[in-house]
């Protein structure tokens, strides 16, 4: 294995491999309350911990994506790639996360408003237990943030996730889905996929 100097070390820390997202998930969970007053993180590594909220007119918009409640799990995984979208364009002008590019750049002197993938896992887990809490998401329960990656085999990379309802609560078995945000800029719809197939390595732009 070669070795890494000190400063490569933490561009490469500074780029999604910090602390997991369960640790901030855990530090700020009194915050996940209510749509009016919660928290997201930005600046890589959740270096900004921002309070922020919706009005009631936004939570509107957000769940009237699900007027017409799924039929089935595979369906509400499309109502949540919509919600959490939506819940990015809502909340972005507030914390000036809405230029936030896709991915993270690993040399980059203006992270403030962009997000890597820890930021971005903590706000989906953020979003999704809101969606839970308000029982707009029936067939799902919010899992705990994944990680893949530990350098020597990939990158390392976090995630938000989900687990179906009806099958057994396993971390990379069937049920178990990623929903990730970090693969695009703010306000588009996040990727959700097989957990399994995550964590082999799998990106958008290779399929």
């Amino acid at each position: 294995m070669k070795s890494l100097t000190v400063f490569a070390m933490i561009l490469i820390l500074s780029a999604c491999g910090g602390s997991p997202s369960m640790k901030l998930l855990k530090k700020h969970h009194n915050d996940l309350v209510v749509y009016e007053d919660f928290g997201v993180c930005k600046g890589y590594g959740c270096r900004y911990y921002l309070k922020t909220g919706l009005s009631d007119g936004e939570w509107q918009q957000i769940t009237d994506v699900f007027t017409v409640p799924p039929k089935e799990a595979a369906e509400e995984r499309e109502y949540i790639k919509k919600a959490i979208g939506l819940f990015e364009r809502l909340i972005g002008p507030k914390t000036g996360t809405d230029s936030d590019d896709a991915g993270a750049q690993i040399i980059n002197f203006s992270t403030r408003d962009q997000m890597d993938c820890i930021d971005e896992a903590f706000n989906s887990s953020t979003y999704l237990h809101l969606l839970r809490k308000a029982g707009l998401i029936r067939f799902h329960r919010l899992g705990k943030p994944l990680r893949r990656g530990n350098f020597i085999d990939r990158w390392p990379h976090n995630t938000a996730t989900i687990h179906e309802l009806a099958l057994p609560e396993t971390v990379k078995g069937e049920g178990h889905y990623v929903v990730d945000s970090w693969f695009h800029a703010n306000g588009v719809a996040p990727e959700i996929i097989p957990a399994s197939l995550w964590s082999k390595g799998w990106s958008p732009d290779k399929e």
